[in-house]
């Protein structure tokens, strides 16, 4: 797993299906300009402590696994880790 806490770019949204319709990010740019392409299957979570709240959403493009946060307070998201999701990890 690789970790960082890299300022990025969404680009790009989409929004589930149903009742409570909530929005993922669908595309990011990364500082470098380097631009990720998610697929439609991603794990959103919300913490919130005291008064701050954090989203942590966990997106794929089917090769690598990204863990993205982003601080409503702030409307700011950062890349926070990639994993491979090749055999043997």
């Amino acid at each position: 797993m690789y970790q960082t806490t890299q300022e990025v770019s969404v680009t790009s949204f989409y929004f589930t299906k149903g009742n409570a319709r909530k929005s993922f990010p669908r595309r990011i740019e990364l500082e470098q300009g380097t631009q990720i392409n998610f697929v439609e299957e991603g794990l959103r979570c919300v913490i919130q402590k005291g008064q701050e709240l954090l989203e942590i959403f966990n997106m794929t493009d089917g090769t690598n696994l990204y863990r993205l946060g982003f601080t409503p307070n702030n409307n700011s998201w950062r890349l926070l880790s990639t994993r491979s999701l090749g055999a043997g990890n």
